[in-house]
C-alpha cells in the first residue's frame, strides 16, 4: 500500500492513499466465500451454489463490503505510518474502486496540535478577601424591602409620577388594532419606563376616567413592525396605587420567618460571605484559565473552533428567546454571532487542548467513583432518580462526554492547588 500525507492547513491533514491489486482481488474472494456460505440462489440449496454465480448474483453487495472493510484499514495503516494523531472521523474523497483493479482515495482529517505546554505551575492569581461590609447588608435589605412591598390604594387624587396604574388598554396602530384588549394591566408612571410616552399623558387622569392618547412606539419596542410607528390608546384608569415599603425592624424580620432584625441581619450576613467566597472562586478559575490560553499559544483545527462557535451561537440565541426575541429575526444575524464568538470559541478550543495535556502529563483520570459522585450531584440538581439520570447518560452515550468533563474539573482543581494565590482587599 502507498500513502502520501501533506498538511492542507493548521491541524489538517490530507491522505493520499493507493491499495494494491492484489488486496482489493484477495478481500473480493474472501467477501464471495462469506456471501457463498449463504447465498440462496435459484437451482442450489442455501450456501452449495458455484463461486461464478455467487460473484454474478451479488456484485454490489460484495463492493459495498469490500470497500467498508478496506478503506477503514488502509486508512489506519496511513495514520499510523505517519504518526497521525487525528481527531474525529475522517473526511474521504476522490474514490477510485472497481473489482479487479487497484483502489484510491483521500482522506482528510483534523489532527491534534503540536505544542510545547508552558510551565502550569505557580500562576499567580489573585484572591478577594470575603468580607462583608454593613452597607452589602443594607443593601441587600432594601432589596427584600422592594421584593415585599405592598401597594396600597392612593387616596383620592389623580395619578402623580411614580404611581402604579390599574387599567384597560386598548392600542391601534395604522388603523387597526396591535394588539388584544389588556385588561387590569399595571403601568408605571415613570419617564425612564418603556411606556412613558403614554404614562407621562396620563398624569392627571383620575380613578374611573377614560381618555384616547396619542404616542409614538419607541423603537425598543418588543415588536419590531410597531417600532417608531404613531399608535392611539383607549385607557381606562381602574385603580391607582402606591407602593410601600416595609419598616426595618423586628415586625418586617418576623414577616420573613426570622426571630428578630438581628437574626436576619445575621443571616443575610452568612449568605453574603458564602456567596462572595463563591464568587471568589469563580474569579480565581477564570484568571487561571485565561492565563494559561494566554501563555499558550497555538493553532487548533479550524472545524473544531466552527463546532464551538455554533454551540456558543445557539446558547445565545436560546438564552435571547427566553427574553422574547424571535427565532427568525435571531437566525438573520447568524453572521453577527459568527464574528462575535470566534475568538472566544478559538479560545475554549486551545483550553480544552491545555487541558488534556496537562491531565496526560499529571496522569489525572476520571474514574467509576467520579462518575458515581457526578450522577449523585445530578440528581441533587434535577431532582430525577440517580439509576435514570445514569440510563440517561448510557443511552443517550453521554457517559464518556461526562467522565471528559470531570477530568477537566480535577485538572482545574489540581491547578488551583498549585497556583500562587495571593489575598487582596
Amino acid at each position: 500500500m502507498k500513502t502520501k500525507a501533506k498538511s492542507v492547513e493548521e491541524c489538517t491533514t490530507l491522505f493520499e492513499i493507493e491499495v494494491p491489486k492484489e488486496t482489493i482481488d484477495k478481500a473480493f474472494e474472501d467477501m464471495y466465500a462469506q456471501f457463498a456460505k449463504s447465498a440462496n440462489i435459484p437451482g442450489f440449496r442455501v450456501g452449495k451454489a458455484p463461486k461464478e454465480l455467487v460473484r454474478k448474483y451479488y456484485p454490489k453487495e460484495a463492493k459495498k463490503e469490500v470497500m467498508n472493510q478496506v478503506i477503514p484499514g488502509a486508512y489506519q495503516n496511513a495514520v499510523e505510518e505517519h504518526k497521525i494523531e487525528p481527531i474525529g472521523y475522517p473526511e474521504i474523497t476522490d474514490l477510485i474502486f472497481e473489482e479487479g483493479k487497484m483502489m484510491t482515495f483521500k482522506a482528510k482529517v483534523d489532527t491534534r496540535p503540536k505544542f510545547k505546554l508552558k510551565n502550569y505551575k505557580g500562576i499567580q492569581i489573585d484572591k478577594k478577601k470575603a468580607a462583608v461590609k454593613g452597607e452589602d447588608i443594607n443593601k441587600a435589605i432594601e432589596n427584600l424591602r422592594e421584593y415585599n412591598a405592598k401597594y396600597v390604594a392612593a387616596e383620592d387624587r389623580p395619578i402623580q409620577l411614580n404611581d402604579y396604574v390599574v387599567s384597560d388598554l386598548e392600542c391601534v396602530v395604522d388603523g387597526r388594532s396591535a394588539h388584544k384588549k389588556r385588561e387590569n394591566l399595571w403601568l408605571y408612571a415613570d419617564k425612564e419606563s418603556l411606556m412613558s410616552g403614554l404614562t407621562e399623558k396620563m398624569i392627571g387622569m383620575k380613578k374611573g376616567e377614560e381618555r384616547d392618547i396619542e404616542v409614538a412606539l419607541p423603537e425598543k419596542y418588543p415588536d419590531k413592525t410597531l417600532a417608531g410607528k404613531i399608535a392611539k390608546y383607549h385607557v381606562n384608569v381602574k385603580d391607582i396605587k402606591v407602593r410601600s415599603l416595609p419598616s426595618v425592624d423586628d415586625e418586617f424580620a418576623k414577616d420573613l420567618g426570622k426571630e428578630n432584625l438581628e437574626q436576619l441581619k445575621k443571616e443575610i450576613a452568612e449568605a453574603l460571605e458564602k456567596k462572595m467566597v463563591s464568587d471568589g472562586e469563580i474569579a480565581m478559575e477564570n484568571q487561571l484559565l485565561s492565563k494559561l490560553i494566554d501563555e499558550n499559544s497555538f493553532a487548533v483545527p479550524s472545524n473544531l473552533i466552527k463546532k464551538q462557535a455554533h454551540l456558543m451561537i445557539e446558547d445565545a440565541k436560546a438564552k435571547l428567546q427566553e427574553k422574547g426575541f424571535k427565532k427568525e429575526d435571531l437566525d438573520k444575524k447568524d453572521d453577527e454571532f459568527t464574528g462575535r464568538f470566534k475568538d472566544d470559541a478559538a479560545r475554549r478550543v486551545r483550553l480544552m487542548f491545555i487541558l488534556d495535556r496537562i491531565a496526560t502529563d499529571e496522569t489525572i483520570e476520571a474514574d467509576d467513583k467520579d462518575l458515581e459522585n457526578a450522577y449523585k450531584a445530578i440528581s441533587i440538581q434535577t431532582g430525577k432518580n440517580e439509576k435514570e439520570i445514569k440510563d440517561y447518560y448510557e443511552k443517550e452515550a453521554l457517559k464518556d462526554n461526562l467522565l471528559e468533563r470531570i477530568r477537566e474539573e480535577k485538572t482545574i482543581e489540581f491547578l488551583l492547588k498549585n497556583a500562587d494565590i495571593k489575598e487582596k482587599d
